[in-house]
């Protein structure tokens, strides 16, 4: 149901070389590939998120196909290859489309350091994936590496930039229109609702953050504007001299609250604003965070002010929907 919404032709795996996977950025290190055009995302499971997709697989295909709209990851297809489970799944941060820039055009920028993505929970494992166009490599602080462990002086060049890196991700806003941030509410609320009913937690909201001069609005439609998610996203939005390109969604929601996450919660007890804490108060302080996180403060898209003239003007719409009636 979820590849024919989403129109995906039956070949769109073609392009992935299972040979050439490698282990994701999460401390599960499962591995994870791409397809050729970094549309979609194939991902190893392991038993437990296995045993959760297919517990949970028929109400999630309802809660994504409803028409409320949701956040959460796309998962396409699920399969086992060579004794390995796998799901597919779209790519909340694809690639801009590049390839549309003319090649004679003269840019006082490069589109290709636009670009921020961040990986965030809403606690202390919150992390930039890349800044300004740079990768941002992860140097955890294990328990088996000692240097880290006696001050910032010893940290390695690579440690310092994650560290900054993380502290980025905690202070970084994205300014959106009032319309796509009571959009982008709603339906966080609505996912996290649904994560805490089936008792799951340890989720991420994945962000793909662009800062564009506002002068280049051509580029800004060729290059993004309605490239992910049958044109839902991103999300677009001007303010004064810049105009800023959101693409977000939630993944690794198939953890559920179990006896190792018990434990995990005990050793860490002295650990602060930590991710290991139950599906209730994890998922409300998620919704909390991702509702401070966007900011309206973005100019209204002009075609949305046209719309909602057009609906303060229709005694019928106006009569049915209360906020239009209140601003009429």
């Amino acid at each position: 149901k979820l590849r024919a919404r989403w129109q995906l032709p039956e070949t769109f795996l073609a392009s992935i070389d299972f040979g050439h996977m490698a282990a994701g950025g999460g401390k599960g290190g499962m591995m994870m590939g791409f397809t050729s055009d970094k549309l979609y995302i194939v991902k190893e499971l392991n038993g437990a998120d296995h045993a959760t997709m297919l517990k949970i697989a028929h109400e999630y295909a309802a809660h994504v196909l409803a028409e409320e709209g949701s956040l959460l990851a796309r998962i396409f297809g699920h399969f086992e290859r060579h004794g390995h489970l796998y799901m597919v799944m779209n790519n909340w941060m694809p690639p801009p489309r590049y390839d549309r820039i003319e090649k004679d055009a003269k840019l006082a920028f490069d589109p290709h350091e636009t670009v921020s993505q961040y990986d965030l929970k809403g606690c202390a494992d919150d992390k930039t994936l890349k800044r300004m166009g740079k990768s941002v490599k992860a140097v955890h602080k294990r328990i088996f590496n000692i240097p880290l462990w006696c001050g910032r002086a010893f940290w390695s060049k690579a440690r310092r930039t994650y560290w900054e890196g993380k502290a980025h991700a905690r202070e970084v806003r994205f300014p959106v229109t009032k319309k796509h941030h009571a959009d982008i509410t709603k339906k966080v609320e609505r996912d996290v609702s649904f994560l805490q009913h089936w008792g799951l937690m340890d989720y991420s909201l994945v962000v793909s953050f662009h800062v564009v001069p506002s002068k280049a609005n051509a580029l800004i439609d060729a290059v993004f504007k309605g490239s992910s998610d049958l044109g839902t996203q991103p999300y677009v939005g001007t303010k004064g001299q810049q105009t800023f390109v959101v693409y977000l969604g939630i993944i690794d929601f198939l953890q559920d609250w179990n006896i190792k996450k018990v434990i995990a919660q005990a050793i860490k007890v002295a650990e602060r604003n930590k991710a290991t804490i139950p599906p209730e108060p994890y998922g409300d302080r998620f919704a909390l965070f991702c509702r401070q996180k966007f900011d309206a403060s973005c100019d209204d898209d002009p075609e949305d002010a046209d719309d909602e003239r057009e609906a303060a003007a229709d005694p019928e719409v106006a009569a049915a929907d209360p906020e239009v009636a209140d601003s009429s």
